[in-house]
């Protein structure tokens, strides 16, 4: 058996100010602002409703509490995505008729006619609020067993004068911010609240609800003359491991755990409230570290890309790691991690990239070398590893297409076809126009690719449910020459990732063309670049030059004699870059690369 450390550390994420410990205070205060905001994953103007919140408490931390409610349709998830909806939420949002995202109610009070109140109104509100004398204080802790996540909590309510209704109610809740999650944000209304995580991004969810520790509309307190104080039994919960179920289950972390607890009269209006601090206990080591969250490409073309987080499992802070790391069995540059994860918390992505020649089966080790400049004191959680096949998707011609067919919401549909090796985008498409009624509508995008090269190819979801989601029967398909490279049923989520090579030799030669060489120089160029196309015979060619948004900047169609022709490139306007060179005549196409210089 483990020895068990007495260590214990007090968390929250608000400052120490702003945590009401009891006992409660005797000494008569204004009202405390107490914003319970209803919200969803799927609500795009949720984001900005959230940051209006974090103003108004980073304004005056003291004297503002916040309550994130996931709730309602726009809180339901999709395949694959976190569930942050609780059942003591639920029936709140029922019982207060929420109808509209993001809602705020602000100590549960009318303002302006409104009980559930539009984000632009929660600071003139909360303003009112604060100024109203409060006739009761508020305070509460708790500690949680990090052996046993057994939650204890208890709460205080000290009358500095008497109630003006005889009966009150004391809700605690239990709170978890740090999150990170998909959200829908219509506007980049948040941008500081995002992460970047591999092939693609999480937001932070903060605040947000996931039990009710007392009765969801609180327990009855009786007395309520001046000088009375109310004590809370010993509340006790065990805290999930995991919230939600199936494929939306979403991981809880102690160390980012909180309290809120508030008073309310009979009509439910909040007289005050207070956050409060949950101190953890019983950690068996100091130094626990563990890498994990470990993902990567879902096959591999060329390159392995993938990213990893680490766990603080320990007592102590973690302000550096080193990560070893090999590919393959070939160990590769170790991972050095500087920063801080508090105990019981996991640190954002950290990012993988290898250039690589894959085989069939790819793997990606991972493993401790060393935490806070000494060993990690638990061997069992120190490696991971995880593994990915080679991609088999292929190209054989050069003449490609994406068929983009979208549903009815096409303005949520954006996607880009990426060359690997250089990290440029050879074209992209979308968003497209909403269509009036659920249905369907084709978008055709020619593209031509070079030989030997691998692509890359991400389709993104606004509101992370594809394009067959119940709003029209949506897919795509990349083609070349007319051959389904992949065809997608449209079912996924917000993004759907894809690699595919195109071969060697692509079926179309230059012979066949009648081209009987090309040349392209100066390569890379400043200002002007000269395409030299020789031919054994007389041939209409179509000269197409576009940058790496698939955007064209230069065209040229015209009927070019047998010998040496040349085709003045002027490209003192080109932003600095690289250009894919396309030549096609009735027989097919062939590609160069040109970079420009500035």
């Amino acid at each position: 058996m483990k020895k068990q450390l007495l260590t214990v550390l007090a968390i929250g994420a608000m400052s120490g100010s702003a945590l009401a410990q009891l006992p409660a205070s005797t000494v008569a205060a204004n009202k405390k602002m107490v914003l319970e905001e209803y919200t969803g994953i799927h609500c795009g103007y949720c984001p900005d409703g959230h940051k209006i919140a974090n103003q108004l408490y980073a304004a005056d931390p003291t004297n503002v509490v916040l309550i994130n409610v996931h709730a309602g349709g726009f809180a339901t998830p999709g395949a694959g995505e976190p569930d942050y909806r609780s059942t003591d939420g639920n029936t709140m949002n029922t019982s207060f008729g929420v109808n509209s995202y993001p809602a705020g109610q602000v100590n549960r009070t009318i303002y302006q006619a409104n009980f559930n109140l539009s984000r632009s109104v929660w600071g003139a509100a909360g303003t009112v609020i604060k100024s109203q004398p409060a006739y009761c204080n508020v305070a509460c802790q708790g500690t949680l067993d990090v052996a046993t996540r057994v939650l204890q909590v208890q709460a205080q309510v000290y009358y500095t004068a008497a109630a003006s209704t005889p009966t009150n109610y004391l809700t605690v809740m239990l709170l978890e911010s740090g999150l990170r999650g998909y959200q829908s944000d219509y506007g980049n209304y948040n941008p500081t609240n995002w992460n970047v995580e591999f092939q693609g991004k999480s937001y932070n969810h903060n605040h947000m609800l996931r039990k009710t520790l007392t009765a969801t509309f609180g327990d009855m307190i009786t007395t309520t003359s001046m000088g009375s104080t109310y004590n809370t039994a010993i509340l006790t919960y065990t805290v999930p491991a995991q919230y939600g179920s199936g494929s939306n289950v979403n991981t809880s972390y102690l160390g980012n755990m909180e309290l809120a607890a508030f008073v309310c009269e009979t009509n439910s209006t909040t007289v005050n409230g207070c956050k409060g601090p949950i101190t953890l206990t019983n950690f068996a080591n100091t130094t626990d570290i563990s890498p994990n969250a470990l993902a990567i490409n879902q096959a591999i073309c060329s390159k392995m890309d993938g990213a990893f987080k680490i766990t603080n499992y320990g007592s102590a802070p973690v302000t550096s790691a080193v990560i070893g790391y090999s590919l393959n069995g070939v160990a590769q540059t170790s991972f050095t991690y500087a920063g801080t994860i508090a105990p019981q918390t996991q640190c954002n992505a950290i990012m993988i990239s290898n250039n690589m020649t894959p085989i069939a089966s790819n793997v990606v080790d991972l493993a401790v070398i060393s935490v806070n400049g000494g060993s990690d004191q638990v061997a069992s959680n120190d490696a991971a590893t995880k593994s990915s096949p080679q991609s088999t998707y292929a190209a054989n011609n050069p003449n490609m297409s994406m068929d983009f067919l979208q549903d009815r919401y096409g303005s949520e549909s954006t996607w880009s076809i990426v060359d690997e090796g250089t990290n440029s985008v050879i074209i992209s498409g979308g968003p497209y126009a909403d269509l009036s009624a659920n249905g369907t509508q084709m978008h055709n995008h020619p593209f031509t690719v070079v030989p030997g090269t691998c692509y890359h190819v991400q389709v993104n979801d606004a509101y992370g449910d594809g394009i067959n989601a119940g709003y029209g029967a949506g897919n795509y398909t990349i083609k070349s020459n007319s051959a389904n490279v992949y065809a997608s049923n449209g079912v996924y989520g917000p993004q759907d990732h894809h690699w595919y090579k195109s071969a060697t030799n692509l079926g179309v030669n230059a012979a066949a063309m009648n081209i009987m060489n090309v040349g392209l120089y100066p390569n890379p160029t400043a200002d002007n670049a000269n395409l030299s196309i020789e031919l054994n015979q007389n041939e209409n060619i179509s000269v197409v030059v576009m940058n790496n948004l698939g955007q064209v900047v230069y065209s040229q169609k015209s009927e070019m004699s047998a010998g040496t022709n040349n085709v003045q490139l002027n490209t003192s306007n080109w932003a600095a870059g690289l250009y894919n060179v396309s030549l096609t005549t009735a027989k097919g196409s062939m590609s160069h690369k040109l970079t420009v210089t500035k």
